[in-house]
C-alpha cells in the first residue's frame, strides 16, 4: 500500500490510535439524504443505513464513486464527510456532478474521477479541484481523520468547501439552474468515507445576513462570540449553521470573503447587491 497522507485532523484519535471507534464530529441524529444505493459503482458498500461507503473491501483495479439520494436544485445544502480510512493513491475525492454521471465508467481505470468532464465538480485529498479534467490549487491536503465540508448555494450558483469546520472559500461559481447530487470517489483499496451531517434549507434573509456578518467580523473571530444575540436566536443559529459562523482558517482572510481565491466558473456569479434586490422582489 502507498504511504497516506498525514495531514490536519479533526481530532487526536489517529494521532493515539484510536480512529477505529472514533465519534469526534458526528453529532447530528437527522440526516438530509444518504448514500444512494441504486447508483453506487459494484466496487462500493454501504453500511450504517447508507450513511458511510467502503470502498474496494479486498483490492483495488480502478475507481469507484457513489452520489447521494437527494437532488440539490433551488436551495441551500450543507454536508460533512470524515475520512475514516487512510487516505492516499491516485485519488479520493469529495463533489458534485449531475444525474449524467456514470459512476462505473471508471471502475478498471485509477483516476481523479470528478471533475472529468463538464457534469462535475470536485476537490481532491491532495488539495487541488477539478473541472472540465482542470485542476487547480485550492487548499492543503486532508487525510484521515479530517472532516471535509461542502456548502453549495444555489441562490448564488456557489460550492464552498470547509476543512475540519473552517472554511476554505468559494471553490466554483456559475452552478445556478444545475441539479446537482453530493458525490464522492476513491481509487484506495480498503478506504472509506462517512457522512455526518446532510442538511437543506431555504434561501431566506436570515441566512444572507449571516453571510454578510461573517464578512464584517474579523476573520478569526467567531460570529456568535462577537455579535450579541438573544437566547433563542442564538440557540437556533448554532444548531443550524454554526458552520457559517465560524473563524476561518488561521491566516487565511480570503476563505472568509471568498473574493481573492482563484475559481473555477461557467458563468459570473450574481453580486450582493443583485441578490438582494431578487429576495426583495
Amino acid at each position: 500500500m502507498a504511504r497516506p497522507v498525514r495531514a490536519e485532523t479533526f481530532c487526536d484519535c489517529v494521532k493515539f490510535g484510536k480512529e477505529k471507534s472514533c465519534k469526534c464530529g458526528e453529532d447530528d441524529r437527522y440526516f438530509d439524504w444518504v448514500w444512494d444505493e441504486k447508483t453506487k459503482s459494484p466496487a462500493s458498500q454501504l453500511i450504517d443505513d447508507g450513511k458511510e461507503v467502503a470502498f474496494h473491501l479486498d483490492y483495488s483495479c480502478g475507481t469507484a464513486a457513489v452520489r447521494g439520494n437527494k437532488a440539490m436544485a433551488k436551495d441551500q445544502y450543507f454536508w460533512e464527510v470524515k475520512m475514516t480510512s487512510p487516505v492516499y493513491g491516485t485519488d479520493m475525492m469529495i463533489g458534485v456532478g449531475t444525474e449524467f454521471i456514470d459512476l462505473t465508467k471508471y471502475q478498471h481505470k485509477f483516476c481523479s474521477l470528478i471533475g472529468q468532464d463538464a457534469e462535475s465538480w470536485g476537490l481532491s485529498y491532495t488539495g487541488t479541484t477539478q473541472h472540465r479534467n482542470q485542476k487547480r490549487r485550492y487548499a492543503s491536503k486532508f487525510g484521515q481523520g479530517s472532516i471535509i465540508g461542502a456548502h453549495l448555494d444555489m441562490w448564488r450558483g456557489t460550492l464552498t468547501f470547509y476543512k475540519n469546520r473552517k472554511p476554505l472559500g468559494v471553490a466554483y461559481t456559475g452552478l445556478q439552474g444545475k441539479v446537482l447530487y453530493p458525490m464522492v470517489s476513491s481509487t484506495a483499496a480498503r478506504s472509506g468515507m462517512k457522512v455526518i451531517t446532510s442538511r437543506s434549507f431555504k434561501t431566506s434573509l436570515q441566512f444572507m445576513c449571516c453571510q454578510t456578518l461573517r464578512k464584517i467580523v474579523p476573520h478569526h473571530m467567531s460570529v456568535l462570540d462577537v455579535v450579541r444575540l438573544p437566547p433563542g436566536l442564538r440557540g437556533f443559529l448554532c444548531n443550524n449553521i454554526s458552520w457559517l459562523l465560524q473563524p476561518c482558517a488561521d491566516g487565511d482572510t480570503t476563505s472568509c470573503h471568498g473574493n481573492k481565491r482563484k475559481r473555477q466558473s461557467d458563468s459570473d456569479a450574481s453580486d450582493d447587491y443583485d441578490s438582494c434586490k431578487k429576495m426583495k422582489s
